[in-house]
């Protein structure tokens, strides 16, 4: 099977998971009301330090500044000649965008029936498109950093991990999603990153040029 066939077909089984989970959990799961409870501890148990930190952190993550840095590790990866990997970063956050925006409108799920801060976002709650996407640039990111020191190696992969758990944080504060949207959004990210790897690298993974 050609690497663009067998991209699409794992897209398609992600998608198809997203979309069983997600009707499962608004049907007859119930919308999991503990998940309701967990968004109101959170806004309460919060003050103004830890809205700002969730707006900033939230804010991190627009679509504007994740295909910013996409194109900044793209352009890092060009100049240094490592042209397949330079493919990934965009594949990867691409297919998660999908796997987001199809699952989200055959799921259906409503936000959180909490005050939504920040941006409100048309698609509905599940999966998150947000962690998908910044999951998906992580991966890539670790990934293109392979190369380098393991103190470095260990310090970036540290980073990445503890961002992508502030951003989950922020998106249960400001209302903008239900914890299972966003475990979802890490699984999706994650997922997209490996099929896109696989899809830049159908050989030797050492052949870069």
């Amino acid at each position: 099977m050609s690497p663009v066939l067998r991209s699409a077909a794992a897209l398609g089984a992600l998608v198809a998971a997203n979309v069983a989970a997600g009707r499962l959990i608004a049907g007859p799961l119930n919308d999991l009301p503990a998940e309701h409870r967990l968004n109101h501890d959170l806004r309460g148990r919060g003050g103004p330090p830890a809205a700002r930190l969730a707006h900033a952190v939230s804010h991190s993550s627009d679509t504007s500044r994740a295909v910013g840095i996409g194109v900044g590790l793209t352009g890092l990866l060009l100049v240094r000649g490592r042209r397949r990997a330079a493919l990934e970063p965009g594949l990867a956050m691409a297919l998660a965008s999908a796997t987001h925006v199809i699952s989200s409108a055959l799921v259906g799920r409503p936000r959180p029936a909490v005050e939504r801060l920040g941006t409100k976002q048309p698609t509905s709650s599940f999966p998150s498109g947000h962690v998908g996407a910044m999951t998906a640039l992580a991966v890539a990111l670790d990934h293109a950093g392979r190369a380098l020191p393991r103190p470095a190696r260990v310090a970036l992969r540290a980073g990445l991990v503890g961002y992508l758990g502030l951003l989950g944080w922020s998106r249960l504060y400001n209302g903008q999603h239900y914890a299972s949207d966003v475990l979802a959004g890490y699984l999706n990210g994650s997922l997209a990153a490996l099929i896109a790897l696989r899809a830049t690298r159908p050989g030797d993974e050492a052949a870069d040029a």
